[in-house]
């Protein structure tokens, strides 16, 4: 499964809701009560067409609920109308104060993938699938070296296997790195200062991560190559029912990075309006903001533009620019935490009109 729609995840209705004994309550510690929902998935997105299964989310906190960030995980198993399964769980939990932060992923996936070349010279005659199968993990710490800044490690482990490449595309007449699948391994250093007033639905504060990743033999991965990774994001609360988020990303790879592992644009979560993997090249840079607007306890809608682009090298990092822009409408599940349906309509010139029925924010 795609990297950047790993957690892309709806909950459509609540199916069982535990609480201790009321949501969102705290304890004679003054430690926040746990809220689990066991829950159908249903969600669409233009890479999966709808997608149906069972998962489950939990909401909670390791400290004092005023001193220490709230802590999710969320898990699940789906089947997708493009033949497409998957089964995973991804956690973010903070511990006392915020000392220690741990994150990461679990996964396997039976994934139907769509391929057009890499840059951004490529036509919609040139899209063909392949099929995909591989575990998934992810597993970051943070150690907090000072207040809201946190000094950690990444990891990233993936073993792909491929078929059914169509004889008469380019994955099977030409040349690309990785085609023949294996391990794909990194490890390396990671710096985040996150000062948001919530790390699930932030309205204020800010929220960076830069990062370096190694690849290759040594780590017993097939592909040797770098990664440089950056994220910056801001919140700024308007009003009290106005938020206008920002960010600014990019990801730069050089060495013998495999196709299926470079930076690419489009998706639910970067350039809303862009078929996921369209355009993939060496690099990608993108910056997309957001107006946010609460109507009443439980409805939002949501106003949204970016601009962005992949590249081989600086000198071609304007060519080609992709912009997309759109609307959406948010639905609170949960009055007492901040679970949001997202419904979003996005357009990016010469690309077809986008639809996405998702979970949470884009970022």
């Amino acid at each position: 499964m795609s990297k950047n729609t790993t957690y892309s995840i709806l909950l459509f209705f609540i199916f069982l809701k535990v609480f201790n004994p009321a949501l969102a309550q705290q304890d004679s510690s003054g430690i926040q009560e746990r809220a689990i929902f066991i829950l159908p998935l249903v969600y669409y997105t233009p890479e999966t067409r709808w997608v149906f299964g069972v998962g489950g989310a939990t909401n909670f906190s390791l400290g004092d609920s005023v001193d220490t960030y709230e802590s999710q995980a969320v898990f699940g198993v789906a089947y997708s109308l493009r033949k497409q399964f998957l089964s995973y769980a991804n956690w973010r939990i903070f511990t006392d104060q915020n000392k220690n932060l741990f994150s990461g992923e679990v996964g396997w996936f039976d994934y139907v993938y769509f391929f057009y070349g890499i840059g951004n010279d490529v036509r919609e005659s040139d899209l063909e699938t392949y099929s995909a199968k591989f575990p998934r993990l992810r597993f970051d710490y943070a150690k907090q070296i000072a207040p809201s800044s946190y000094l950690g490690v990444k990891t990233v482990l993936d073993q792909f296997s491929f078929s059914s490449f169509d004889p008469a595309g380019k994955l099977a007449t030409e040349e690309f790195i990785g085609k023949e699948g294996g391990w794909n391994v990194g490890l390396g250093p990671s710096f985040i200062v996150d000062s948001r007033d919530n790390p699930i639905y932030p309205g204020s504060g800010w929220f960076s991560e830069t990062y370096l990743l190694r690849f290759g033999k040594p780590l017993g991965g097939d592909y040797p190559y770098w990664e440089i990774g950056g994220d910056l994001r801001n919140y700024r609360s308007l009003s009290q029912s106005v938020v206008w988020a920002n960010q600014i990303a990019t990801k730069i790879t050089t060495g013998e990075t495999p196709f299926f592992a470079l930076p690419l644009l489009g998706g639910n979560r970067s350039l809303r309006g862009l078929f996921e993997g369209k355009y993939r090249n060496s690099n990608v840079a993108f910056f997309q903001s957001e107006i946010r607007k609460t109507i009443g306890n439980r409805w939002g809608l949501v106003g949204f533009a970016g601009v962005g682009n992949v590249f081989s090298d600086l000198n071609s990092i304007i060519d080609g620019t992709k912009i997309a822009y759109g609307a959406g409408g948010r639905f609170r599940l949960s009055k007492a935490k901040k679970l949001n349906l997202r419904l979003d309509l996005a357009h990016s010139p010469n690309e077809g009109m986008q639809f996405y029925f998702t979970f949470g924010e884009a970022f």
